[in-house]
């Protein structure tokens, strides 16, 4: 009788474990699924001394501006983190970078 109770108890504590492990695991995927919508890739041109941001997959203009602070003070205020096409820089470096390019060829 009490291994007969004792299994009942472990079989319970199993299913309220992995129900526990699953709410867990739609957090998780939620949050990170918000995460990744928020990330816009964006293409930056340079003509005729003004920058121009693109959304790199729908090719949607999103900001102008002739300089970097500009062009950011420009984008939309839609909690989008705005990221150059490698991925690895925010759109601020990206047109600091080719800023100091510019100043440096002239």
């Amino acid at each position: 009788m009490e291994f007969f109770l004792l299994f009942i108890l472990i079989f319970v504590t199993f299913f309220i474990w992995k129900y526990i492990e699953y709410k867990r695991d739609i957090k998780i995927q939620d949050a990170l699924t918000d995460f990744l919508t928020r990330i816009v890739i964006c293409k930056v041109e340079q003509r005729d001394g003004q920058y121009y941001l693109y959304h790199e997959i729908t090719k949607q203009f999103l900001a102008q501006g002739s300089t970097p602070k500009e062009v950011h003070d420009n984008l939309p205020r839609d909690g989008k983190f705005y990221m150059s096409m490698d991925g690895h820089r925010g759109i601020e470096e990206e047109l600091e970078e080719i800023e100091c390019m510019r100043l440096k060829s002239t």
